[in-house]
This record gives structure tokens, sequence and C-alpha cells, in this order.
């Protein structure tokens, strides 16, 4: 699964999750918010996964439920909500456009609506979080950081070099300074 979602704006990085599998849905989810509260929510999401992966003609394969499969789904979640009930809390969040009338309900939609209460900028947070499985980034930034730090280390002896061969050079002039200072003195004495 990659770890960034197509879309310009967060509305379209949704669309584009609610394009995944059911089970794909809750790992993006669970992956967006496992520090903060999804891993003492992981059974719950897995059990939504379960209900929507036999509600759903598509099976495994689906990715979203109609009206009537959505009522079907919410009773098996014990949520005393309607769909409708469900859309409205959706366009508060921005998740959904206030004229926008969808016909089916994917399981980041219900997710959004079950957990809105845990996270101001949910529905933000879930389509710009970083999903764990960025490791190719991950090791780019590090090799850049370690090609910066070795240049710094290099850049900081070459420094160092050039203020010892400065120091260096002005004890020299000086010490010519003082030897032509002292032949001066010698000739004028002479």
């Amino acid at each position: 699964m990659a770890g960034i979602l197509e879309g310009a704006t967060d509305l379209e990085k949704l669309h584009f999750l609610c394009k995944k599998t059911h089970k794909e849905q809750a790992v993006w989810f669970l992956n967006a918010f496992w520090d903060d509260f999804a891993k003492d929510e992981a059974e719950k999401c897995w059990v939504f996964v379960e209900h929507c992966e036999k509600i759903d003609n598509a099976g495994k394969a689906g990715f979203e439920l109609d009206e009537m499969e959505a009522h079907r789904f919410l009773e098996k979640a014990d949520e005393a909500h309607t769909v409708l009930e469900m859309r409205s809390r959706l366009r508060k969040t921005g998740a959904i456009g206030q004229n926008e009338r969808p016909k089916t309900v994917p399981l980041s939609h219900y997710l959004l609506f079950k957990y809105d209460d845990k996270n101001n900028n949910l529905f933000h947070e879930l389509v710009t979080r970083a999903q764990g499985d960025n490791q190719k980034q991950i090791d780019e930034a590090q090799a850049k950081l370690d090609a910066v730090s070795a240049a710094f280390e290099e850049a900081s002896r070459t420094a160092a070099a050039a203020a010892a061969a400065l120091k260096d050079a002005q004890a020299k002039e000086a010490d010519a300074k003082a030897a032509e200072a002292d032949a001066k003195a010698k000739e004028a004495d002479a």
C-alpha cells in the first residue's frame, strides 16, 4: 500500500482512499492514528471490516456499501444513527461537500464519523499522515543528512587547518618583522 494518497486537496485524497478495499481503508486509518487512539480500537476496526465484507456483494474486493447495505452495517455496528445523520456530521468535517449526495458509504466515512470526537482534524490528518511504509523516503533523507554531516565535518576540518595555517603565517610574519626591525636597528647602529 503506497504511503501517500493521490490528489491535490484533502477531499480528492479522501476520494482516492475510499476506492481502496474495506481492509485497506481500515489499515490506512489504523496506521494514521495508531499512536493517538487507534491501537485501542483495532479490534473494533477489524470487526467493521468483517461486517463490510459480509454485507458488501463484492465481498473482500468491495470498497463501499450502498445505502441499504450501510443501514445494515450501522445496525451490526450497534450505531443508533442513520446514514443521513452520518452524512450530516461528515459534511461538518468537510469529508463530503455540502451539496454532495453520495449513494454509497465507504468504510472511511464511517470511521471518520465514529471517531470524529478523538481528533479535531481527523479528516485532514487521515489523508495526510505518514503510513509507516515510507522507509524509502526515510532512507533517502538519512543519506542526505549523512552527506551534509560529512560535508560539514570536512568543512570544519578545512576551516581548522586554515585557521592553524593563518596563525602560523601570522607568527612567521611577526618573526620576520621582528628580525627586520632588529636588522634595521643593527644597521642604524653600524
